[in-house]
């Protein structure tokens, strides 16, 4: 059947075909879908929304309501989208990775995977809350995001198999145009930045090869590299869906460490993070150990903070000129990230590392 583009075309028959094919339905058949979209936040590759399901008899194992990410019709997050190939990195991701994975996950029921549209169709997590880039993160919410993505990057930490995944690259290579970008970023988002922060921005041209070269050289694991608040769910505390990571479109497997730079820096809050980043860290590093890797020092994971917080920086840098039109909240979190990053940065000196 044709793949679906935009929310208003998913049919009853659509659904009836694929949740079938995952074995959800036990011969039961989609007879309405009620759809609702959920509200675009900044950052996604995708058309999202919410489907409540009805049937013509009872299912137990058929799916209430679901959630359905389509590849928008086109336009520029489309194309970044295909040039990344997100959506293939994603369904792979949940077919073949999280199946093993030592941490909570959204399942998935079916995806479409047929170039060049995707569609993925997975478990509705709405019994947890969104999390807010705006409004930011609570440290311990921190702490338990980068002890959940320890556990995952554990678990793959080194592995050979990895290495014969080509769907996951070693990089998406924001860094490549950061001396170009930087006099045009400061520009337009200098405002964002305190003193040190413009200071680090300067140091880091003629550098960022020399992060990625370094970051290159560190062990290998699956890095999520989009990991923040409005990439999380929220439950009940105390339980394994206490923090609960989406959007795996952007995983990479490069240097672990980069997923705390980017969830600590982007989204705790400036005044519980300031003193508190070597917590966050030490929560991924035991994680990290527990799952038996036996060969990462902690003076090994400072470093690769380090390294991390710099590396992030590329992203707001590589990606402003397509901004400076944001408006309302997709400006806020623009400005509101710039700001965390650099200061992240900065705070944990994490120039020292530069040669």
């Amino acid at each position: 059947m044709k793949i679906p583009t935009q929310l208003e075309h998913l049919t009853a028959e659509w659904f009836t075909t694929g949740l079938d094919d995952s074995g959800c339905l036990g011969g039961a058949v989609v007879t309405g879908i009620d759809v609702s979209p959920i509200g675009v936040q900044f950052g996604f590759l995708s058309t999202v929304g919410r489907v409540a399901l009805t049937y013509d008899r009872p299912a137990a194992t058929a799916p209430a309501t679901v959630v359905v990410k389509l590849e928008p019709d086109a336009g520029a997050l489309r194309d970044f989208g295909d040039e990344l190939h997100a959506f293939e990195r994603e369904i792979r991701f949940y077919r073949e990775v999280a199946p093993h994975a030592p941490i909570r996950l959204a399942r998935l029921y079916f995806a479409a995977n047929e170039p060049p549209d995707f569609a993925i169709v997975m478990e509705d997590l709405s019994f947890a809350r969104p999390g807010d880039q705006v409004a930011g993160l609570h440290a311990r919410q921190v702490q338990k995001a980068a002890a959940n993505m320890g556990r995952l990057q554990g678990r793959y930490w080194g592995d050979e198999a990895l290495a014969g995944q080509g769907w996951m690259p070693e990089t998406n290579a924001t860094g490549i145009d950061f001396d170009q970008k930087w006099p045009s970023f400061v520009r337009h988002f200098g405002r964002c930045l305190e003193p040190a922060g413009l200071e680090l921005g300067d140091r880091l041209v003629g550098k960022m090869s020399w992060v990625d070269a370094e970051i290159a050289l560190r062990p290998r694991t699956i890095v999520h590299t989009d990991l923040r608040a409005d990439n999380l769910m929220l439950g009940e505390e105390g339980t394994p869906e206490e923090i609960l990571i989406l959007d795996w479109q952007l995983a990479i497997r490069s240097m672990g460490a980069f997923d705390v730079a980017r969830l600590m820096g982007g989204s705790e809050l400036p005044d519980e993070r300031r003193g508190h980043q070597l917590d966050v860290l030490r929560s991924w590093h035991d994680a990290i150990l527990e799952q038996g890797v036996t060969d990462y020092s902690w003076d090994d994971a400072c470093r690769d903070l380090r390294l991390g917080a710099l590396s992030v920086l590329c992203y707001p840098i590589h990606f402003h000129d397509g901004l400076l039109d944001a408006t309302g909240r997709a400006m806020a979190v623009v400005e509101t990230m710039i700001r965390r990053l650099f200061d992240s940065a900065t705070e944990m000196d994490a120039g020292s590392v530069l040669p």
